[in-house]
């Protein structure tokens, strides 16, 4: 049975279904849970990352277009990397208060537990992404979105700068805008099995 077939399953109570869900992810919860710098708390690492698979499985939406595995490995490898900086601030702050004077401490631990990184870290990778899709339009499409998108100036304003036509912007703007739609048509391909 196909995987989305699976989740839809599992979401409806199928315990079957949920099971073998748990068995095509055994491997990547293994993977994340058991690095070397994990080493002392790899059964706590392995939970979390079997929590993580469950509370994907639960909030995982079809429609919104990112494929189930890409959506399962993004939530146990960041589930995982939080429980390790939970961890690691507690020992930098035993270590503190053990009266080791002197040393510096990473300013990253006093990150607050309420952190989205996984959500930043794909923020930025977007962003990224839409960065290079504008860079790679033409030089009068790209300059019309800039003016127009970024910095919200009028048609009118950014026809005179250019000498052109208003409609000439316009059209400049339309073909960017659907260059761009299939320039960013595919940012999720890499998590598509």
């Amino acid at each position: 049975m196909e995987l989305h077939h699976l989740v839809r399953n599992a979401q409806m109570g199928d315990r079957e279904a949920f099971q073998e869900i748990c068995t095509c992810f055994t491997g990547l919860v293994k993977k994340y849970a058991h690095q070397a710098h994990l080493r002392t708390i790899t059964e706590e690492a392995e939970a979390q990352g079997w929590l993580a698979v469950v509370q994907a499985v639960k909030s995982y939406d079809e429609t919104c277009g990112v494929h189930f595995a890409g959506y399962v490995k993004s939530k146990v490898k960041f589930a995982i990397w939080n429980l390790f900086k939970k961890e690691r601030r507690i020992w930098q702050e035993e270590q503190l208060e053990g009266g080791q004077e002197g040393e510096e401490v990473d300013s990253f631990a006093y990150l607050p537990d309420n952190t989205d990184v996984a959500g930043e870290v794909e923020d930025r990778w977007l962003s990224h992404e839409l960065r290079s899709a504008i860079e790679a339009l033409p030089d009068k499409q790209r300059q019309v979105i800039l003016k127009t998108v970024i910095g919200q100036e009028t048609l009118t304003n950014v026809a005179a700068a250019l000498g052109v036509t208003i409609q000439a912007v316009y059209n400049l703007r339309q073909r960017g805008f659907a260059r761009l739609k299939i320039l960013c048509a595919g940012m999720y391909s890499s998590e598509r099995g």
